[in-house]
């Protein structure tokens, strides 16, 4: 019919003229396509309203079904690097498209809890939130502060202020925006940016997330993600594995699990209907007694008082099975977690009008009794406190939440054979309060309270015990199997070899391009000696010499007198960059390299970074006074290493350090490597030193990738260790890297070669500026 249509026209075909219909009579009428006009019954008609008439009874016309446009879930390891794929969709012609960033409250809560609870010092502005949006948290700190506590006044149902995209036009946001665009718009508007964004999710065509939202099960469940159809990105993906692994291991500490025990006891006291957390109480401390019990094996310690035993995931479930909390047992968990879960999650909805409204009489009765007598108040609030606190903290949420996605992959025949479990039994120092001795301290956020003050303290015995999972398809297979397409894409992603067989999956398109830049911009060399023929092999029996140790400063004072602004240095490992540090100030090396240039190291603490960033920028620029330009000492796999923009003037040479190997001696490691030996050839896997090896190669390629950020960008890059001599040692660098590495077999040579490349691309900048 859709051949013959043309909306707002009616049109009578006739057959008779176009087409012989002799034989008509001997044609059924379910054969024929024509009919003949002549029969008023015959007429095909065609208009838009047509479409509106229903079928008629028996006709039983298939209904055609929706079709599912695919969302694009663009994920990222940080809040930076979102904000910079941002600002390249923005200057695209895809820039109408309706995005959204997804974030958590630390990022896009606007809320002083100064103004609601200065007396308690949150932990995170979840716990805020949670405690202004639950009515029965409001009750309780109300009685217990002795004042009137409101709703959050930026919640306002939802942020449904800023919750369309048609508002956000309105406000002159656009359509792609980034976490800074709607908190602005938030404040302004007294609109919750954390609820408004999940309602732009609703309709959003384009999301931009941390990829642990998409990985790891347990977040993805909690945001209610359903990838079903839709597209998945993944940036920086080199670090998938890694992220799959840990989304599919977990790490008990009988403490906190104790804790979470007494936590579902304490609200099976409390409620009347409340079997399930009876039953969630009694697995939780049967595990904690299959703990103790498994702890008595351990006889040897170290030298640190810390003993561990190790165990198969299949040797694990059959202990479980023999202690009375195997697949039945745990059976029975999950689903209690499910329920009880489920009724948190709809307690927790913010309550609506009518249910202020009661809560409004009856905080004005509490009010009452505060007026009329503080003393009996104090009474009836601790009985009160009782009733009102009935719902389990956070922390326990997330533990269930936890067990229950880990051991079900551990029961499923498909990965029971990639987990490792091991016991760890250790000594710890555990304060005791002899003040108000058998009152627990008052904890919001979770298990330990930070801000009390101890009296005593003591070694006390605490066993964790770790369930790695050393197999990421466990967590990727999900993913292969609801998504519509994956896209992996990196820097550093080459050998993809080792993709394929370590997810699980195939990629049918593969792409391993070259570099945007022209050969001239970017010079490599490999150092095998320093500036007085010191051997610089990196291997952990030679950087303990005074002798490398020495020959590394000098090394760096003659890469920073040659290049100009900013110089990254990379390096293995934390323990290797404090030690240099320190023995460079020892020997005034250090004092020498602040001559030169602003030295800076980085902070193992994550919140310490943003600062020092700032300072280093500024240094580069020449804004802090004395030497212009700074020097960064960092390590692979930190901060520094992937997600900041070190472009232009900010890094003109990386200096690499070492192959950064990862630690040998961590069980982890260790267990993956065991594991790739053992299952290489029937999963396909590489074997374990391949692998290990692989995982050091990601690392340095990663951090020798802050050297050139655009087509434009210009710089030098020093391979500081004697084994890059061989050349099977050169085969793990990224494609662009491999075919640019020099072999100078003196320092002098490679510091006038740097020398003559700086002043090379300085004189092209100087042209290129002049016209």
């Amino acid at each position: 019919m859709a051949v013959f249509k043309q909306p707002g026209k009616k049109r009578k075909i006739n057959n008779s003229k176009d087409l012989d219909l002799s034989d008509g009579k001997n044609m059924s009428n379910d054969d024929s396509i024509m009919t003949n006009d002549s029969s008023p019954n015959n007429s095909l008609m065609t208009e838009d309203e047509d479409e509106k008439i229903e079928p008629q009874t028996g006709t039983n016309i298939p209904k055609k079904s929706k079709p599912v446009i695919p969302v694009i879930y663009f994920c990222t390891r940080t809040h930076k690097q979102i904000e910079q794929v941002i600002k390249e969709l923005q200057r695209t012609s895809f820039n109408t498209a309706r995005s959204c960033v997804l974030a958590s409250r630390e990022h896009t809560c606007i809320q002083d809890s100064n103004l609601y609870y200065p007396q308690i010092s949150y932990k995170s502005k979840t716990e805020l939130c949670r405690d202004l949006l639950d009515p029965k948290a409001r009750r309780r700190n109300s009685l217990k502060f002795k004042r009137t506590i409101d709703r959050c006044s930026y919640y306002d149902n939802g942020g449904v202020k800023i919750s369309t995209y048609g508002q956000l036009a309105k406000f002159g946001v656009e359509s792609v925006w980034d976490i800074e665009d709607i908190v602005r718009l938030g404040i302004s508007k007294k609109s919750c940016p954390y609820y408004g964004t999940r309602l732009l999710l609703k309709t959003a065509e384009i999301v931009f997330c941390p990829y642990n939202y998409i990985i790891d099960p347990v977040i993805r469940s909690t945001m209610n993600l359903k990838l079903k159809g839709h597209v998945i990105i993944v940036d920086e993906a080199h670090n998938i594995e890694d992220q799959c692994r840990e989304a599919a291991s977990l790490q008990l500490d009988q403490t906190n699990m104790n804790l979470a025990k007494a936590d579902c006891e304490k609200v099976y006291k409390s409620c009347s209907n409340s079997v399930s957390y009876s039953r969630l109480a009694r697995y939780l401390s049967d595990m904690s007694k299959w703990i103790d019990e498994k702890s008595n094996d351990i006889k040897s310690f170290d030298d640190y008082n810390r003993g561990v035993i190790s165990w198969t995931g299949t040797y694990t479930i059959a202990s479980f099975e023999d202690f009375g909390i195997g697949l039945t047992a745990f059976e029975k968990f999950k689903k209690d977690c499910e329920t009880v879960l489920a009724d948190l999650a709809e307690e927790s909805k913010p309550d609506d009008a009518e249910s202020d409204n009661k809560e409004n009489g009856l905080l004005e009765e509490e009010n009452e009794l505060v007026e009329k007598d503080e003393n009996a108040t104090i009474e009836i609030h601790s009985s009160q406190d009782q009733n009102f606190d009935v719902a389990i903290t956070n922390a326990t949420k997330n533990l269930l939440s936890s067990i229950c996605t880990v051991f079900s992959l551990l029961y499923d025949e498909k990965y029971k054979f990639d987990y490792h479990v091991s016991l760890e039994k250790i000594m710890q120092i555990k304060r005791f309060e002899h003040k108000e001795r058998g009152k627990a301290p008052v904890t919001l956020g979770g298990w330990i309270d930070s801000a009390a003050q101890p009296e005593d303290s003591r070694p006390v015995w605490n066993n964790v015990v770790s369930f790695l999972c050393l197999n990421p398809a466990a967590v990727f297979g999900e993913l292969k199997s609801t998504a519509r397409t994956i896209i992996l894409t990196s820097g550093t992603l080459s050998p993809m070899q080792s993709f394929q067989s370590e997810l699980g999956t195939q990629f049918p398109i593969a792409l391993e391009a070259g570099h945007v830049i022209k050969p001239d911009q970017c010079w490599v060399s490999s150092v095998s000696v320093g500036p007085d023929g010191t051997d610089l092999n990196g291997q952990y029996r030679n950087i303990n010499t005074y002798n490398y140790q020495d020959e590394m400063g000098k090394v760096l004072w003659d890469v920073c007198a040659a290049v100009p602004h900013g110089v990254l240095c990379f390096m293995p490992s934390y323990m290797l960059m404090e030690k240099l540090y320190n023995r460079w100030q020892v020997t005034g090396q250090l004092d020498r390299l602040r001559r030169l240039k602003v030295v800076m190291c980085e902070p193992r603490r994550g919140d310490q970074l943003e600062e020092l960033m700032t300072k280093y920028y500024a240094a580069v620029r020449g804004d802090e006074g004395g030497p212009t330009g700074a020097l960064f000492l960092a390590v692979y796999r930190g901060k520094i290493s992937e997600g900041l923009d070190f472009s232009d003037n900010n890094a003109r040479a990386v200096v690499a350090v070492g192959i950064p190997f990862p630690n040998y001696k961590e069980a982890a490691v260790t267990h993956k490597k065991d594991y790739n030996d053992k299952h290489h050839k029937n999963k396909g896997l590489l074997p374990g030193w391949e692998w290990y090896q692989i995982q050091a190669y990601r690392a340095l390629n990663q951090a020798l990738g802050r050297c050139i950020r655009h087509r434009n960008d210009w710089g030098a890059i020093l391979l500081v260790d004697s084994r890059y001599e061989q050349p099977k040692n050169l085969s793990g660098l990224s494609k662009w890297i491999r075919g640019r590495v020099e072999r100078n077999n003196s320092w002098s040579t490679i510091v006038a070669k740097l020398k003559d490349f700086v002043e090379t691309r300085q004189q092209y900048d100087s042209i290129a500026s002049q016209t």
